[in-house]
């Protein structure tokens, strides 16, 4: 068994089958990452990606609620960051996404409470997602004068253009029922159902052939449309980066921080 002692912000373990469990551990801000927990999300993904005993990822979040994605101090403390530094910054979160969407195993993330902003592109990169009844999503960037840029990718590959140009301009709440319907999940369940559906998930998983459904999950990787490359992980991460450091991205997370309305709401 492998544990977290040398992590802040996640727990993580390997269970005596193989699973691997990685759970975000901020509940004190809804699981907001920060760039610590990316970090460490970025090292344990790669630490697990070595271990030859590992079957499966399991990813959680502690508390009520998965995550409420970019923690707003640190997004605000990029402000006064150079450009360069919040690109660098934001290429880390869309190497994050990129080791979770490739990881060799197969993935689940099980959604209580609220998952927004960047949290979307970690359970999109998942290949299975189940939701609580009282999970909450939303592509909440536009409302801070910001851009969903890193996770835009894996959001259209899950939902597809035409339902991402909705979310992500609309910044609506998007229930468990209607993420459902969308495909950004693939079952709902209630909080008492967890355990037996994992449980039968990971059964499934232990029950089939390691090299095969690895071999399938790269097979799916070169047969889809969205293929997140070097020069797509570059322009996501320097559009975010711009827009952290204009007048609306900078007025919009002063907003949201002050309890005020941006001016840009007349």
């Amino acid at each position: 068994m492998s544990s977290s002692s040398d992590t802040e912000t996640i727990d993580y373990h390997v269970d005596a089958s193989g699973i691997a469990h990685i759970r975000l551990n901020r509940p004190d801000v809804a699981n907001a990452f920060n760039d610590q927990m990316i970090s460490e999300l970025i090292a344990t993904l790669d630490t697990l990606s070595s271990y030859a005993n590992v079957r499966a990822l399991i990813l959680t979040g502690d508390g009520n609620h998965f995550s409420a994605g970019a923690d707003i101090h640190w997004m605000r403390s990029m402000v006064t960051k150079s450009k360069e530094d919040n690109q660098n910054d934001a290429y880390q979160l869309a190497t994050l996404l990129e080791k979770l969407d490739t990881f060799p195993h197969p993935t689940l993330a099980i959604v209580n409470g609220c998952a927004f902003g960047g949290a979307l592109g970690l359970i999109c990169c998942c290949d299975m997602v189940i939701a609580h009844e009282n999970a909450k999503f939303c592509l909440s960037e536009v409302k801070l004068g910001l851009v969903p840029a890193t996770i835009a990718p894996y959001v259209i590959r899950a939902i597809g253009i035409r339902q991402t140009r909705r979310y992500m301009l609309n910044a609506e709440l998007i229930d468990s029922q209607r993420a459902l319907e969308l495909d950004l999940t693939h079952q709902i369940i209630n909080q008492e159902q967890t355990d037996h559906v994992t449980e039968r998930w990971i059964s499934n998983i232990l029950a089939l052939a390691p090299h095969a459904l690895a071999l399938s999950k790269r097979l799916c990787a070169r047969c889809e449309q969205v293929v997140v490359d070097g020069p797509l992980k570059r322009y996501t991460s320097e559009l975010i980066a711009e827009v952290r450091v204009s007048d609306e991205g900078q007025e919009g997370l002063s907003a949201f921080l002050d309890k005020r309305s941006p001016n840009w709401i007349k």
